[in-house]
């Protein structure tokens, strides 16, 4: 068990740096579990870069900053402002989003636990069609694992040019080396529009190293606590850029 967790964790100790890169680009997305918690806030960021040697796609960039409660044991509500940057363009306003995450079976009730989300994004700008976001959240722990999947469904509404029925996924192990510090690995796939299915390399699809954490704070409650996840996730088809930087930040406190 010692060799285990001294291999897992020698090469994700350089991912703690990550939250202070500039930030992943178009997809990779915010990782969810299914658990709600009532009566907790939630403060959160995601932030992500693309890295490649094309100027066209280097530097592409998503950061979002989000506010939520749990409002009962199986609801929680979230909204957010969302900003994006283009290869080569300025970091700008890009969308407002409300989300609502919903516990559908109690923690270990069943093999899977199993949650939902869904979310409505409102855009300022005229040329972009509004958006609505399902995702299917399934959580597993297998002895010192854990393990999730998101499964994300989009479509646009309303006015503007709208794109068919997109899917996507991400999936994310982890040791549980302790509460503090959890190396694994994510896999972060886009498939397009699902009517027009496309073949595995005009796909987005990046794989890579991740850490995961819950570091205890006491500043506004007695139960505060920041989650993090990090890491960097490298192409694997020829439409994916050549990496992306992750780093979504969770304060959690009970007021």
């Amino acid at each position: 068990m010692t060799n285990l967790r001294k291999w897992v964790a020698s090469p994700a100790l350089a991912l703690a740096f990550l939250p202070f890169l500039a930030t992943p680009a178009h997809a990779v997305d915010k990782l969810y579990s299914p658990y709600v918690e009532q009566g907790e806030w939630e403060l959160e960021y995601f932030g992500s870069r693309s890295v490649d040697a094309q100027g066209g796609k280097d530097d592409a960039q998503k950061q979002q900053f989000s506010m939520g409660y749990g409002v009962t044991e199986h609801w929680r509500t979230e909204v957010y402002a969302k900003y994006e940057k283009e290869p080569q363009k300025n970091l700008a306003f890009d969308a407002y989003e409300w989300e609502n995450i919903f516990q559908l079976t109690e923690q270990g009730e069943y093999w899977l636990d199993a949650g939902a989300s869904l979310a409505y994004e409102w855009t300022p700008q005229s040329h972009r069609a509004d958006t609505v976001e399902a995702r299917l959240l399934l959580a597993k722990d297998f002895d010192e694992t854990s393990h999730l999947l998101n499964i994300i469904l989009e479509k646009d509404v309303g006015s503007g040019p709208k794109a068919d029925l997109e899917g996507a996924l991400i999936w994310s192990s982890r040791y549980d080396y302790n509460s503090f510090f959890q190396p694994g690995f994510e896999i972060n796939s886009d498939f397009g529009e699902l009517k027009h299915a496309r073949h595995f390399k005009d796909q987005e699809h990046y794989i890579g190293p991740a850490a995961y954490g819950k570091i205890p704070l006491k500043m506004f409650g007695q139960f505060d606590a920041l989650k993090y996840r990090v890491g960097y996730l490298f192409g694997v088809s020829d439409a994916a850029n050549q990496g992306q930087a992750i780093a979504q930040l969770e304060y959690e406190l009970h007021l």
